[in-house]
C-alpha cells in the first residue's frame, strides 16, 4: 500500500504546474526592476565574497547580500538551519575585513 501511494505522488508530482516552470516570467520581471541603491558589494574582493557563500553552504546554509532600508549601509544574513543572523556594516566598514572574519568564523564551525 506504501509504495502505491508513493508512486502516486511521484506521479503527481510530475504533472504539477509548480517548480520551474514560471522562473522565465518572473526573472523578467525581476530585470525590469532595476538596481535600488548605493550599498553595493561589487566592490568587495570577489575571493572573498566567494569564500563567504562557500563556507555557509558547506555547513548547508545559505546567506544572502543587500542593503538597508535608507541604503546607505551593506547588510549580509546568514541562514543555518533554524538560526538566522543579520549583520549590518556602515558607509565607513571595511566589507573585505569584515568578509574574511564572518568565514573564519564559518569555517570554526565545521
Amino acid at each position: 500500500m506504501g509504495a502505491m501511494q508513493n508512486n502516486k505522488q511521484e506521479k503527481n508530482v510530475k504533472n504539477s504546474r509548480r517548480g520551474s516552470q514560471n522562473n522565465k516570467r518572473r526573472l523578467d520581471a525581476f530585470g525590469k526592476k532595476g538596481g535600488l541603491g548605493q550599498a553595493d558589494w561589487g566592490g568587495c574582493d570577489p575571493t572573498r565574497l566567494a569564500g563567504v557563500i562557500i563556507s555557509v553552504t558547506e555547513l548547508g546554509g545559505a546567506c544572502t547580500f543587500g542593503l538597508s532600508r535608507d541604503q546607505g549601509a551593506h547588510m549580509l544574513t546568514l541562514l543555518l538551519d533554524d538560526s538566522k543572523e543579520t549583520l549590518w556594516f556602515n558607509g565607513e566598514a571595511d566589507l573585505d575585513e569584515a568578509l574574511m572574519a564572518i568565514q573564519e568564523t564559518l569555517n570554526s564551525m565545521r
